[in-house]
């Protein structure tokens, strides 16, 4: 599921043509594990450099703390996006996403990353527990990412990877609640695929590509 959305007094349009060169793109996240992934999946002819928000200082301006009150990825994101954009100038990414299950009637969601308090193991814990005895283990990784260009446009992509959970976890590649899920044609965990074919099919992934092709001006009249 894909989308662009442009949230001003109007709709605007997204350029169209050959890729735009962002000079400088603020990366809109403190997790610097997805800083590492953003890196891999824009292309330097696309983000000359991306710049991770807490290594991002400028005097008399205090980072955006974000809270995160959408009932959806997409919204999440465009908040994030938003804000930071808003306060230092600068074209701003920044993405939100969960883990999804049918036996928890596709929870935890957008919840997923405040579900318990603690880190990415206690989170894990938390599934396992919620999941344990239950034979239905369809899962769905689901990503919005949404840039935005001061005072212009806002541009939304979503993508999702299926697949199931584990058992338990395994796997040191990855982040959040990569130990545990197994997507669709993979016998092992997201954690324990090499970096570049992560970046191949993960939902996060998905999403950014969207991004790219529409920016390149490829998929706009499918919009």
């Amino acid at each position: 599921m894909t989308f662009m959305s442009a949230f001003m007094s109007a709709f605007m349009s997204v350029p169209t043509g050959s890729a735009p060169l962002f000079e400088r793109l603020l990366l809109a996240s403190g997790n610097r594990h997805k800083y590492t992934e953003f890196l891999q999946l824009l292309p330097r002819e696309a983000v000359k450099e991306l710049v991770f928000a807490p290594d991002f200082v400028v005097p008399g301006r205090l980072p955006q703390a974000v809270e995160e009150t959408g009932t959806t990825y997409a919204m999440n994101a465009f908040l994030k996006a938003r804000a930071w954009a808003g306060t230092f100038g600068l074209p701003a990414l920044a993405d939100d996403s969960g883990i999804e299950l049918e036996a928890l009637s596709w929870g935890p969601g957008v919840r997923s990353a405040r579900i318990v308090e603690g880190d990415d193991v206690a989170r894990n814990r938390w599934l396992l527990d919620q999941m344990r005895g239950r034979g239905d283990r369809r899962a769905q990784f689901v990503a919005a990412v949404a840039l935005a260009v001061p005072e212009q446009w806002t541009l939304i992509c979503e993508g999702s990877c299926a697949g199931r959970l584990a058992e338990s976890g395994a796997g040191k590649n990855g982040f959040g609640y990569d130990p545990l899920f197994i997507p669709d044609g993979y016998d092992v965990p997201m954690a324990s695929l090499p970096a570049a074919l992560k970046n191949e099919i993960s939902h996060r992934a998905k999403a950014v590509s969207v991004l790219l092709e529409i920016l390149r001006g490829t998929s706009l009249s499918s919009i």
